[in-house]
């Protein structure tokens, strides 16, 4: 449990990239780029002892699996040092073009290329990073995502020769902000030189939609604001202030309906719906009183900052101030004293890790816990209490 503290403080301390970062330093990816990188990966592929996967007899176009999952295609029969590279899956031991492999986050990824869209704002289904120069070369970058969520990230250039269109590019394969695949593409074949205007031009217009915008992340924390009252709206309902009316208006009738007397002679009221558990307080008479706890288990249900069931530890933790990392017993206090709202504190136990965010409540007479429990790096349930 030490080790793994050590290394998140290490991690959260070391860090200093934030996505909202200019990247105006970075190239645009070029399709002499990619030739050039193909080419060294022609050499570690037979450095690998790769093989002939396949041959497409109708385009002559030879597939060569190299290393773990690992594809190399050329346009030759055989691998030689001077067989043409047109495309390449990558395997987890392999850097891309840009430094990055399997593994690494959406922020690595933004970080290597240029954005002209930092807030990454767009539509919740996609956008569009930069759209940069004209014939006989342009270059298109965008994201494809669920909401909070991006699943690809792709970066596309056009290159026109004396008589051919060439969409060349990289993709990204994200799962929960993680790269699980890379791509390089295009090169096999040309394309009808009216799509390659169409889709620049389909972009450049997505340039002009601001309808969604996720919610920033940062290595660095001290850049983002903490827990906060601004949190407790979400998913259509503000939860310090949220009455069992509200909650079936939001959710639906409940499936589950049931009251119990408390210690106190007040009485407790849980309403639950798929994934969703709600408990009021009343007092003795059964007049209603206020929320007392929100319990989620599946992914039905946004959180603050749009938070899931299934978000990895570092996906949530990116999305709030952290960086104080301050060692308390068995945990690690983000910010503030572990003890008095505000503050967020990171614990383990052997084989999960609790994340605690606390916040004055709107009426400054309570506070707002909200406590998430971890498993294998997913989030597996959370809890938020009105105390």
């Amino acid at each position: 449990m030490k080790k793994l503290i050590a290394l998140l403080l290490a991690l959260l301390m070391t860090a200093g990239l934030c996505l909202a970062e200019e990247t105006e330093e970075n190239a645009y990816l070029t399709q002499e780029e990619m030739e050039m990188y193909l080419d060294l990966v022609v050499g570690d592929a037979i450095d690998a002892g790769a093989e002939v996967a396949q041959v497409n007899p109708d385009t002559g176009v030879t597939t060569i699996a190299f290393g773990q999952n690992g594809q190399l295609l050329i346009a030759d029969e055989q691998l030689t040092p001077t067989s043409a590279a047109l495309g390449a899956v990558l395997t987890s031991e392999q850097e891309d073009l840009r430094g990055i492999r399997m593994g690494q986050s959406l922020l690595d990824v933004l970080a290597v290329y240029p954005n002209d869209n930092p807030a990454l704002t767009g539509t919740r289904y996609d956008a569009v990073l930069y759209v940069n120069g004209e014939k006989p070369e342009a270059t298109v970058g965008f994201l494809l995502r669920d909401g909070q969520r991006v699943t690809e990230v792709t970066h596309l250039v056009f290159t026109w020769t004396d008589d051919k269109v060439f969409r060349t590019g990289i993709t990204y394969t994200l799962d929960q902000d993680v790269v699980t695949g890379i791509r390089i593409f295009g090169l096999d074949a040309p394309v009808e030189e009216s799509d390659a205007l169409q889709q620049i031009a389909d972009a450049a217009a997505l340039q002009e939609i601001s309808e969604f915008t996720p919610f920033p992340l940062s290595y660095r924390g001290d850049d983002l604001p903490p827990f906060e009252a601004a949190d407790f709206s979400f998913a259509g309902i503000r939860f310090d202030a949220l009455n069992p009316q509200e909650a079936e208006a939001a959710f639906g009738k409940a499936k589950v309906d049931e009251w119990m007397e408390d210690s106190t002679g007040e009485f407790l009221r849980t309403l639950q719906w798929d994934g969703i558990s709600l408990v009021f307080l009343y007092n003795a008479q059964k007049a209603f009183l206020r929320v007392d706890s929100l319990t989620v288990n599946d992914d039905v249900l946004e959180g603050p900052r749009a938070v899931r069931i299934g978000d990895t530890l570092d996906g949530v933790l990116y999305r709030f101030r952290h960086g104080d990392n301050a060692a308390l017993q068995n945990a690690v206090a983000l910010y503030g004293d572990g003890e008095t709202a505000p503050y967020a504190v990171l614990s383990y136990g052997e084989t999960t890790a609790t994340l605690t965010y606390a916040a004055s409540a709107s009426d400054g007479a309570a506070s707002v816990l909200w406590q998430m429990t971890f498993a294998d790096g997913q989030l597996i349930h959370y809890r938020m209490l009105l105390r």
